[in-house]
């Protein structure tokens, strides 16, 4: 029996969940119409007639509401492993999955939402790292669409049991900031300057969660692989492959922007691997850098790169978010005297220039980043950026 939930080559494998599903479907279909016994399955049976109710719910569309009443009918676990499922489900598949299958998913994921599942705030996170930064599909608006409306529509629900979500769902500050030149939007960031004091957001750590989410799973499986597992000197065919796959987009810049700020701020490798031949953060983000062609696109990169260095405090913020730009300066010289040129120029002029009321703070800010990364070792010295003959007299002063 072939799967009815997902594309697949006749060169790939089987899907190990996809199969799960599908075997399951096909030994219990008997018990999956009515009349539906009354007994309580054992522990086994449980979970597959779990795997083989979803694979119903999927690929029977006209018989979607018996399968879901059945589900109902059965749950002894709050719905945590079949809310496992679909996390599952999505997380691994969604890429491949068929249109119908993908209608599917997001009618049982409000279904989920309506009996308080355990777990339903994982499934809607799940399905929002499905949304693509940059991409304008027709695919990918309409999963935009789609969350918005369901998001909506149990807005209360979310409101008082899943605030987390919410908040995972809007990233407000950026927001603003990208659309302040929208004069519906700018009208909002002038209210929000008003009524608070916008260093306070400033000065709020983002937590690394919120960071997971403006890249796909697949995406984050791939770069940790390359900072875990790949030599420096032999990433060229990781990086080829991996602009192929993710920045073969008209609208990159919002890729490579998300794809920094999770190397910056959600993965920080460990010692040990600090110590190895692994390619270092540095050296990706630089290859990142170099990829954009924009001056427009190449500055919002930067700001990526340099943000937490604006409002840095000790006892706030983590070194790690800060390292991967002073490596990347010092580690450029003197061979890419541009790319380190290029930062230092950028720094500065940010430093005077993205608030100019809060110039203060900002400058503290960037001092004291200065400061950690010196005292704690991460460069032996920054000789090489205030003597460098080949800098201009200008930067080196600075």
């Amino acid at each position: 029996m072939a799967s009815s939930l997902i594309h697949k080559a006749t060169y790939e494998a089987d899907n190990s969940l996809d199969s799960s599903l599908r075997e399951a479907f096909q030994l219990l279909e008997p018990q999956l119409r009515p009349p539906f016994p009354l007994t309580i399955p054992a522990e086994a049976e449980y979970l597959n007639l779990n795997r083989a109710i979803l694979y119903g719910i999927l690929s029977e569309t006209h018989l979607t509401k018996v399968h879901i009443k059945h589900l109902h009918g059965i749950i002894i676990d709050g719905y945590r492993f079949f809310t496992n499922l679909l996390c599952r489900l999505v997380d691994e598949l969604y890429s491949k999955l068929v249109e119908n299958v993908k209608l599917q998913l997001l009618y049982v994921t409000s279904e989920m939402i309506h009996v308080s599942a355990i777990g339903i705030d994982s499934l809607l996170v799940a399905l929002l790292r499905q949304i693509r930064g940059g991409d304008f599909t027709e695919a990918n608006l309409w999963l935009c669409s789609e969350m918005v409306n369901l998001f909506m529509g149990k807005w209360e629900f979310l409101l008082e049991e899943q605030p987390l979500v919410l908040s995972s769902a809007l990233d407000v500050i950026r927001l603003l900031q990208d659309l302040v030149h929208v004069p519906e939007f700018q009208d909002i960031w002038k209210d929000l300057l008003l009524l608070t004091d916008v260093s306070q957001f400033y000065q709020s750590r983002t937590c690394s969660r919120y960071f997971l989410l403006r890249i796909t799973p697949e995406m984050e499986s791939h770069l940790r692989f390359l900072f875990t597992q790949v030599k420096l000197g032999s990433q060229t065919r990781y990086q080829i492959w991996f602009g192929r796959k993710f920045l073969n987009v008209p609208e990159k810049e919002t890729v490579v922007i998300n794809v920094i700020r999770f190397i910056s701020c959600a993965h920080h490798p460990s010692n040990d691997i600090i110590h190895s031949n692994v390619i270092p953060r540095w050296a990706v983000i630089g290859w990142l850098l170099n990829c954009c062609t924009k001056n427009h696109v190449e500055a919002n990169v930067k700001l990526a790169l340099f943000y937490d260095w604006l409002f840095f405090k000790e006892d706030v913020d983590n070194i790690m978010n800060i390292e991967p730009a002073i490596l990347l300066m010092v580690n450029s010289m003197p061979k890419y005297l541009h790319m380190t040129q290029n930062l230092l120029e950028f720094l500065f002029l940010v430093v005077d220039h993205y608030d100019i009321e809060r110039k203060d703070l900002i400058l503290k800010g960037v001092l004291s980043a200065l400061d950690i990364l010196d005292r704690k070792g991460v460069v032996q010295s920054f000789d090489v950026l205030t003597t460098c003959d080949m800098l201009s007299p200008f930067l080196r002063n600075l």
